[in-house]
């Protein structure tokens, strides 16, 4: 009894070891694949287009728009905000955030606070297809979806 209780123990120590080590190369080669995938966004990669936040605030409207090579805005519930951006690698760095200032119901007045707050805490930018996303220092993810192109304000300047 005792030797079919061992070796009861030492097939599944076995399969657990075998199944921990299969997926520690799987992670390996995902985070491979990640790597070679995965490219610097460049200001004419963001320039023109814009995006809807799709994991926070269902039902809200809230997007990013990159109007000009250093310009940034969107809307943030009930208003419109704006700032200058600049690139370095992977890092975003924004300046002071403004918006309009109109009043809506303080849910999505909530809503617009939060989201400010958070984006304003911006670290990174990785785009990955039609998926952008912004990491804050502090590790919050904003994750937005291509929603179509805007007109580009340098543009508009020239005519």
């Amino acid at each position: 009894m005792k030797k079919t209780l061992s070796l009861v123990l030492v097939v599944i120590g076995t399969v657990f070891a075998v199944s921990c080590g299969g997926s520690k190369s799987d992670t390996a080669s995902a985070d491979n694949n990640a790597a070679i995938t995965s490219k610097t966004v460049t200001v004419n990669d963001l320039v023109g287009k814009e995006f809807s936040l799709t994991n926070m605030y269902e039902g809200k409207e809230v997007t990013i728009a990159f109007s000009d090579t250093n310009m940034l805005g969107g809307k943030s519930a009930v208003n419109n905000y704006f700032t200058e951006f600049s690139l370095d690698g992977d890092k975003l760095k924004l300046n002071a955030l403004a918006s309009t200032k109109m009043a809506g119901p303080e849910e999505d007045m909530a809503v617009e606070t939060e989201y400010l707050q958070i984006l304003n805490g911006a670290d990174t930018i990785s785009l990955n297809g039609d998926v952008l996303t912004i990491t804050t220092a502090s590790g919050t993810n904003l994750i937005y979806t291509f929603k179509g192109n805007v007109e580009i304000a340098s543009e508009n300047a020239n005519n």
